[in-house]
C-alpha cells in the first residue's frame, strides 16, 4: 500500500506546486483581457499639462482625458478625469506606463461621478531618468469589448 501511496502523494504535491506557480501567469494572461474593438491615439499636439485632450470616434462619440493639477508631477497625487460621449460603459481604467521604461502596474479604476464622467486619483512613480515620456491608455470596457484611447505626456525630475 505504501508503494502506491508515496508516488501518488508525491505526484499530488508536484501538481499543487505547479498550479501555485502557474496560476498567476494564467490569470494575468492577455487572454483574460477583453477583446479590443478599437484603439486610437490622441493628437500629438495636445498637451495634458495645459488642457484636456480628446479622441473623436465615429458618429459623434468621443473620449477626453484630463489630469489635474497641472503640470503633472511624479510622486504627487493627481486627479484623472475621463469624459465620454455616446458610449455605455461597464468599466473605465487608465493604464499609466513609461514609453521607454516599464514602470510597473499602474492602472487606477475610475468611478462614475456623473453621466459620462469618471474620476480616480493617480500617482506616477519617480523615474531615474531626467525626462520621462508616459503613455496613458484609457481603457473603456463595454459589453461588446474594449476601446482604447492613447495619450502621451512628459515629466521631468524637477517637475518643470
Amino acid at each position: 500500500m505504501y508503494r502506491i501511496a508515496l508516488p501518488l502523494l508525491s505526484a499530488l504535491i508536484l501538481l499543487g506546486v505547479l498550479a501555485f506557480l502557474l496560476y498567476p501567469r494564467l490569470i494575468n494572461s492577455p487572454s483574460h483581457e477583453p477583446r479590443v474593438l478599437w484603439q486610437l491615439e490622441g493628437d500629438s499636439e495636445c498637451d495634458l499639462h495645459r488642457q484636456a485632450c480628446r479622441v473623436n470616434l465615429d458618429q459623434g462619440q468621443w473620449v477626453e482625458l484630463s489630469l489635474e493639477p497641472r503640470p503633472v508631477r511624479m510622486l504627487t497625487p493627481f486627479t484623472i478625469q475621463v469624459n465620454v460621449a455616446g458610449m455605455a460603459l461597464d468599466k473605465v481604467q487608465v493604464d499609466l506606463n513609461g514609453v521607454d521604461m516599464n514602470m510597473g502596474y499602474n492602472r487606477p479604476r475610475l468611478e462614475r461621478v456623473a453621466e459620462g464622467r469618471y474620476e480616480a486619483t493617480g500617482l506616477l512613480p519617480m523615474c531615474v531618468l531626467e525626462r520621462m515620456t508616459w503613455r496613458a491608455q484609457v481603457l473603456l470596457d463595454t459589453p461588446q469589448g474594449r476601446g482604447v484611447a492613447v495619450f502621451y505626456f512628459d515629466t521631468t525630475r524637477r517637475g518643470e
